[in-house]
């Protein structure tokens, strides 16, 4: 029960001071500006990197196709042979 209390103070202490810290009078409309940017520019980042794995997933998976094409056509030929 104390470990509950003492974290609702905890999270009621950051709260209460990142909301001091983000609506600021004096400089609040900067600090907001800079978040803004910075989540724009890491959600870019991130949907580039995304887009980057899919892509090398996606060639990863081509190969790996031909790759087992491949293996089964040799397959096919040995067995001919040996029949």
């Amino acid at each position: 029960m104390r470990s509950r209390i003492g974290i609702g103070l905890l999270t009621g202490i950051g709260l209460g001071t990142g909301l001091m810290y983000f609506l600021d009078p004096n400089r609040g409309k900067q600090r907001r500006a800079a978040l803004r940017h910075q989540v724009k520019t890491t959600s870019r980042t991130l949907q580039k990197a995304a887009r980057t794995l899919d892509s090398a997933a996606h060639d990863l998976a081509k190969t790996a196709n031909a790759a087992t094409q491949q293996v089964f056509t040799w397959k096919k030929k040995a067995l001919r042979l040996v029949a």
